[in-house]
C-alpha cells in the first residue's frame, strides 16, 4: 500500500524492485568487462615496461664490463620525446568523455548508462590503450616512475591535505545550496528560473527505480566519481599531454619547491592569482576546458528547455572548477587528496539535490 502511494505521489518508495536488481547487474556487467579490459592492457604495458627494463640493465651490463659506460640512466629511460601526433590523439582522448554522454546517454536514455561507459570506457580503457601503445613504443619507465612518484606524494601528509579539501568543500556545498535557492521559481520566476530537477533524471533512467537504487547510484557518483575523474584529468591527461606538448617540467619544479615554503593557504592563493594565465596556459586551460565539455551533457539532460543559457554558464564556471582542481593538485600543501575531497563535496551536493524533491513544480504546486 504504501509503494502506491508513493507512486500515485510521485515519489519513488524504500522498498528494493526487481527493477533496481536487473538494473544493478547490468552496470556491474558493463563495468565488469570494460575494467577486465582496462586491466589486461596495463597488464600488456606492464610486460612491455619490464622487458625494456630488463633489456636496458642488459644492454649496461655489458657496456660495464667493456668499461664504455657508467649503470643504467634512468633520466634517458624516463625521457619521452614531444609528439604533434600524441599531442592529437590525446585531445580526442579528452574529448572521448563528451562523445560518450552524448552517444550513450542519449541512445539509452540513461544517465547511468552513461556515467559506467564513461568511467570504465573513456577514463579507464582509453587511457589504459594508450599506456599499452606507449609502452610497446619503449616508453613504460618513464609512466611507471611517474606514477611511483604520485602515490608517494598522496600518501605523505595525506590527512592534513583532506582536511584542507573539507575546508574547501563545505562552503562550497553550502554555496551551491544557496545558488539553487536563489535560482528556483518559487523564489522568483522568470525566464530562466528552475522549474524542476529531479524529473528530468526520471526521464533519463532512473524513473523505475526504487530509493534505495538511487542513494546507491548517489554513493557512486558522490565518492567513486571525483577518483575517476581526478586521475584522468588531472594526472593522466595533464601530464600525457603535457609530455606530448613538450612542456617545461623543470619550471614547474621550481615553482612547486617555492609554494612549499608558503603556508598553505597563502600559497595556494598565490597560486590562484597566478593562474591567470599561469605557466603553460595552453594546456591547463586546454585540459580545463575539455574536462567542462562533457557536463554540457549533464546539463541539457537537467535544464532541458533552457539548457543553452545554463550551458555557457555552467562552462565557464566549470573550466574555471577545473583549473582549480589543477592547482591543488600541482600545490604540493594540497595535492590529490585536497582536489579529491573537495571533488567529493561537489558532486554531494548535485546529488543531494538529485535525490530529494525540495521544488514546488516537483510537488504539483504553481510557485
Amino acid at each position: 500500500a504504501s509503494s502506491l502511494l508513493a507512486a500515485a505521489a510521485g515519489v519513488p518508495d524504500w522498498e528494493w524492485r526487481r527493477r533496481d536488481t536487473d538494473e544493478l547487474l547490468e552496470c556491474l556487467a558493463l563495468g565488469g568487462i570494460l575494467g577486465t579490459l582496462a586491466v589486461l592492457l596495463l597488464g600488456v604495458a606492464g610486460v612491455a615496461t619490464h622487458k625494456q627494463w630488463k633489456a636496458a640493465s642488459a644492454a649496461d651490463a655489458g657496456a660495464c664490463q667493456e668499461e664504455a659506460r657508467p649503470s643504467v640512466d634512468e633520466e634517458e629511460l624516463a625521457h619521452v620525446p614531444p609528439s604533434a601526433l600524441r599531442s592529437f590523439a590525446l585531445v580526442l582522448v579528452g574529448l572521448a568523455p563528451l562523445a560518450t554522454c552524448v552517444l550513450f546517454g542519449e541512445y539509452f536514455r540513461s544517465v547511468l548508462t552513461a556515467m559506467i561507459v564513461m568511467h570504465w570506457g573513456a577514463m579507464a580503457v582509453l587511457p589504459s590503450l594508450y599506456y599499452a601503445i606507449h609502452a610497446c613504443r619503449g616508453h613504460g619507465y618513464a609512466t611507471l616512475r611517474f606514477y611511483a612518484n604520485t602515490f608517494r606524494e598522496m600518501q605523505a601528509d595525506a590527512e592534513a591535505k583532506s582536511l584542507r579539501g573539507s575546508a574547501l568543500g563545505f562552503p562550497v556545498l553550502v554555496l551551491f545550496f544557496i545558488v539553487y535557492m536563489a535560482f528556483r521559481c518559487k523564489t522568483h520566476a522568470w525566464a530562466l528560473c528552475i522549474k524542476n530537477f529531479t524529473d528530468p533524471m526520471e526521464d533519463y533512467g532512473f524513473e523505475p527505480h526504487s530509493m534505495p537504487f538511487r542513494v546507491l547510484t548517489a554513493a557512486y557518483f558522490t565518492f567513486w566519481n571525483p577518483v575517476v575523474e581526478e586521475f584522468f584529468w588531472r594526472v593522466f591527461l595533464h601530464r600525457e599531454l603535457g609530455e606530448a606538448m613538450g612542456a617545461d617540467h623543470g619550471e614547474e619544479q621550481r615553482l612547486l619547491k617555492e609554494a612549499e615554503d608558503d603556508r598553505p593557504w597563502a600559497g595556494l592563493i598565490r597560486g590562484a592569482i597566478h593562474a591567470v594565465p599561469g605557466r603553460s596556459p595552453a594546456l591547463r586551460w586546454g585540459v580545463s576546458m575539455m574536462y567542462a565539455s562533457y557536463h554540457v551533457w549533464p546539463i541539457k539532460v537537467v535544464f532541458q528547455q533552457v539548457w543553452w543559457a545554463y550551458a555557457a554558464l555552467g562552462f565557464c564556471s566549470l573550466v574555471c572548477l577545473g583549473r582549480f582542481f589543477l592547482l591543488l593538485r600541482e600545490h604540493p600543501r594540497f595535492g590529490l587528496p585536497a582536489a579529491y575531497v573537495l571533488h567529493v563535496w561537489v558532486d554531494a551536493a548535485f546529488a543531494l539535490l538529485a535525490l530529494f524533491r525540495v521544488h514546488p513544480y516537483e510537488l504539483g504546486q504553481e510557485p
